[in-house]
């Protein structure tokens, strides 16, 4: 199902967002490099309503100098989702998303209900990770299998703009102190996604959040650098679509599929 693009004015300013699909909703939160309508999250809208909101300043949008940290930004996010998503929805955080998933289901526990934290960004222990600054060694870094890529290229004013949006929220926090602190409060049921070959997050990341998020579990995406759902999209689905079906019951797939 196709999605449309939509915008809304709230008290922190106008957000753009996509929307598509019919079901249960899903809030679902972009990675640094903005929003890219992947196969998964196209494949998700059969099942679920699929909102996903564009973090003024990326992919175009007009920039917001009030916000000034992810925490800002997850706060925009949760006046956004009690506006137009519901009072309790499941969320799917890729990296920087994650990252702002995490502040949103510790800041707002009552309104997360499945929380999946693809590649988490905010923990690079030891200053571990990040992307490269040469451009062909970034592109190295976020795919695996670049010929699964299936959305037009952004333009390379478009990459740039979002780049800067990110480290303006950011700050250059390597690891998130005040959000770790916080997260044996975190309620939601939660999935942890890692690539098997994953620079960019490091494996200490994912290890962290499933020691301290009481509810949660790991899975590791065999064969797929950062951009797992580029890589991946088939493995990545039916981890979502298991994962977001049956909860707390959820089993960790230990084949082949995800080590």
């Amino acid at each position: 199902m196709a999605f449309e693009i939509k915008t809304i004015e709230l008290s922190r300013g106008k957000l753009s967002y996509h929307v598509g699909g019919n079901g249960t909703p899903v809030l679902y939160l972009h990675a640094a490099g903005g929003i890219m309508l992947t196969e998964p999250l196209k494949a998700l809208t059969g099942s679920h309503k699929v909102y996903a909101p564009i973090c003024p300043g990326f992919d175009g949008t007009e920039g917001n100098e009030g916000l000034k940290s992810v925490q800002d930004w997850t706060a925009m996010v949760a006046e956004f989702a009690e506006k137009i998503v519901g009072p309790r929805f499941d969320v799917i955080g890729s990296s920087f998303g994650s990252w702002t998933a995490l502040w949103l289901a510790a800041e707002r526990p009552k309104m997360v209900d499945h929380l999946i934290l693809q590649v988490p960004a905010g923990f690079r222990f030891d200053g571990k990770g990040g992307l490269p600054t040469d451009p062909e060694a970034r592109f190295k870094a976020l795919y695996a299998h670049p010929q699964k890529i299936t959305s037009t290229p952004k333009a390379p004013e478009i990459m740039g703009a979002n780049g800067k949006t990110y480290e303006r929220l950011a700050n250059n926090v390597q690891v998130d102190e005040a959000l770790s602190a916080r997260l044996a409060s975190i309620e939601a049921v939660t999935l942890i996604l890692l690539g098997t070959e994953d620079r960019v997050v490091p494996a200490e990341a994912g290890a962290h959040l499933k020691r301290n998020i009481p509810m949660s579990q790991r899975a590791f995406i065999f064969d797929a650098a950062h951009s797992v759902e580029v890589d991946q999209p088939e493995r990545v689905l039916r981890l979502w679509n298991d994962f977001l079906k049956r909860g707390p019951g959820y089993v960790l797939n230990q084949g082949p599929e995800a080590a």
